[in-house]
C-alpha cells in the first residue's frame, strides 16, 4: 500500500461527526431520481405522469448517449416530473405502490466473467443504470463508453468531511465489491483503490485490495486530488473514477441481474450525532433530515455539495444531509475577539491552535469585496493552483489563461471559497469556467 502525501488542504475540527452505527428507515412514500447532481447530461424522459414503473424500470436516458439511461428505483406510479427554468428536467418523483416488482436483467458468472467481452460489460451496466457511476476527468462527465481510460481511481470515502464510513457503506458487501474490482480489470489496465488513513482501522477485510492511502486532510481522498498526484503522462488525464459504494453496487447488479436500490446516508449537524442511516436511493430530504431549525441551509456536501430544498429527494450520487443553521445576527468587531469556537482556515481565531469542535452558520460574517491578493486560496488549494489568478483569467474571457494556470485541473472542493476573506465565491467562478470550455468542445 503507498501512501499519498498532501503538503496543503485543511482539516477542519468540525462538530456533527456521525454515529458510527448503523439504523435502517422503512421504504419512504415518494422515491425521486434527480438530475440535479448529473453534470452536463441532456435527459430525453421515457415516461409520462400516472405511468406504471418497476424498479429498473428506464425513466429518461442521456440524449448524448441513448444508450446510457437512468431507472427506477422503486415499483410504482410517476407521480411528478418537475421541471425548473426553460423546462430543463429536475427531478422524476415515484409514489411507491403494492409489492417491490424487479425488471430481471442479464447476469454474469464469477466463473466466467474474466472472459466476457468489455462491450458486452458496458451494454449491461448502460441497460442497468449504474454506467454513470462512472465519471471521467477533467469534467466529471458521465465516461465514454468507447474509452480505455489509463486507470480508473476507486475512492473508498465520499466528498464530504463527514460522508458514510466505508465499514459502514461495505459491510456485507464484500462479495460485490470484490466482483466489482474483476470488472474494472476488464475496462482499465490500471487500478487505483484509495482510503483515508482513519478509514483503515475498519477496513480489515478490505485493506489487500487498498493501493494507496492518504491523510485526513480535506479533500486528500477526492479522485481529482488523487489523480492529480499519480499522473505522469497525458492521457491519464482522461482517467475515470467511481465510488467505492456504486462499485458494490455494480458487482450486486451484474451477480444479481436485479438493481439495488438501497443507499447508505449521514445527517450531520452541529450539536447532534445522527447514525449512519440505509434508506431507498432517491428517499426524500425531509425524511432524513428530521426536524431541523427553520431557514436553516441543508447541503449535501460541506464545502462542495448543493443547496437542495425540503420536499426534493437526493440525487444518485448524493449520500451527505448537513443541515447548517441560520444566523442573522452580526457581531459588532468581531474580528478582534478571541473565537474559541469559531471555524477559520487562517490564524485569525484562537479555535485554530485549539482545535475545538467548531460550529458553522449560514451566516457570511462579511460582505463580497474586491480581491486583495492574500494568497489564502492558492495556501489551501490541494492540486496547487492559484485560484485568484484562474478567476481573473476566467472573468475576462482568457480561457487559454485560465488553462495555462491549471484550471481543469481543479477538483472543485470549495476550500478556496472558504478560506477566501473577501467572501469571494472562488470555486462557483472556477466551476462555471469549467463548464464554459467544457460546452465550448462539444
Amino acid at each position: 500500500m503507498e501512501e499519498i502525501k498532501l503538503a496543503k488542504g485543511f482539516k477542519p475540527a468540525l462538530a456533527g461527526k456521525p454515529d458510527q452505527s448503523v439504523i435502517h428507515l422503512p421504504d419512504p412514500e415518494t422515491v425521486g431520481v434527480s438530475v440535479m447532481d448529473m453534470p452536463y447530461i441532456r435527459p430525453k424522459i421515457l415516461v409520462k405522469e400516472n405511468d406504471p414503473v418497476k424498479t429498473g424500470t428506464p425513466l429518461f436516458c442521456d440524449k448524448r448517449n441513448q444508450r446510457i439511461q437512468y431507472v427506477s428505483p422503486a415499483t410504482g406510479i410517476v407521480s411528478q416530473i418537475i421541471f425548473g427554468e426553460r423546462r430543463h428536467l429536475k427531478e422524476i418523483v415515484i409514489r411507491l405502490k403494492g409489492k417491490n416488482e424487479c425488471i430481471q436483467f442479464e447476469t454474469l458468472s464469477p466463473d466466467t466473467v474474466d472472459k466476457v467481452q468489455k462491450a458486452t460489460l458496458i451494454r449491461l451496466l448502460q441497460e442497468g443504470g449504474l454506467w454513470p457511476c462512472f465519471r471521467q476527468f477533467p469534467f466529471k462527465d458521465t465516461a465514454d463508453p468507447d474509452l480505455e481510460p489509463a486507470m480508473i481511481i476507486v475512492s473508498m470515502n465520499g466528498n464530504d468531511p463527514f460522508s458514510p464510513h466505508p465499514a459502514a457503506v461495505l459491510e456485507h458487501e464484500s462479495r460485490a465489491f470484490e466482483f466489482g474490482i474483476r470488472i474494472l480489470h476488464q475496462l482499465s489496465p490500471r487500478i487505483v483503490i484509495s482510503s483515508r488513513q482513519s478509514s483503515l482501522d475498519r477496513l480489515n477485510g478490505f485493506k489487500n485490495h487498498i493501493t494507496h492511502n492518504v491523510p485526513d486532510v480535506y479533500p486528500a481522498w477526492d479522485p481529482g486530488v488523487v489523480l492529480y498526484k499519480l499522473k505522469t503522462a497525458i492521457k491519464e488525464n482522461s482517467s475515470w473514477c467511481i465510488s467505492a459504494e456504486h462499485l458494490a453496487l455494480i458487482g450486486n447488479f451484474l451477480l444479481t441481474g436485479t438493481y439495488p436500490v438501497k443507499r447508505v446516508f449521514t445527517v450531520t449537524r452541529s450539536n447532534d450525532q445522527k447514525p449512519h442511516i440505509i434508506a431507498r436511493q432517491g428517499s426524500p430530504v425531509k425524511l432524513l433530515a428530521g426536524s431541523f431549525p427553520d431557514k436553516s441551509l441543508i447541503t449535501t456536501g460541506r464545502f462542495n455539495g448543493r443547496p437542495v430544498d425540503l420536499d426534493s429527494h437526493m440525487g444518485f450520487f448524493e449520500t451527505t444531509l448537513n443541515i447548517i443553521p441560520d444566523n442573522p445576527k452580526e457581531e459588532l468587531f468581531g474580528f478582534i475577539t478571541p473565537g474559541i469556537s469559531k471555524p477559520s482556515a487562517s490564524r485569525t481565531f484562537l479555535s485554530s491552535f485549539l482545535k475545538t469542535r467548531t460550529q458553522q452558520d449560514c451566516n457570511l460574517h462579511g460582505e463580497e469585496r474586491a480581491c486583495v491578493n492574500c494568497g489564502y486560496c492558492a495556501k489551501i488549494c490541494p492540486v496547487d493552483l492559484d485560484p485568484s489568478f484562474i478567476m481573473k483569467a476566467v472573468l475576462s474571457d482568457d480561457i487559454e489563461d485560465a488553462l495555462s494556470f491549471g484550471l481543469l485541473d481543479c477538483c472543485r472542493c470549495g476550500l478556496c471559497s472558504y478560506a477566501c476573506p473577501s467572501k469571494i465565491e472562488l470555486t462557483h467562478l472556477l466551476s462555471n469556467g469549467i463548464n464554459a470550455y467544457y460546452k465550448d468542445k462539444q
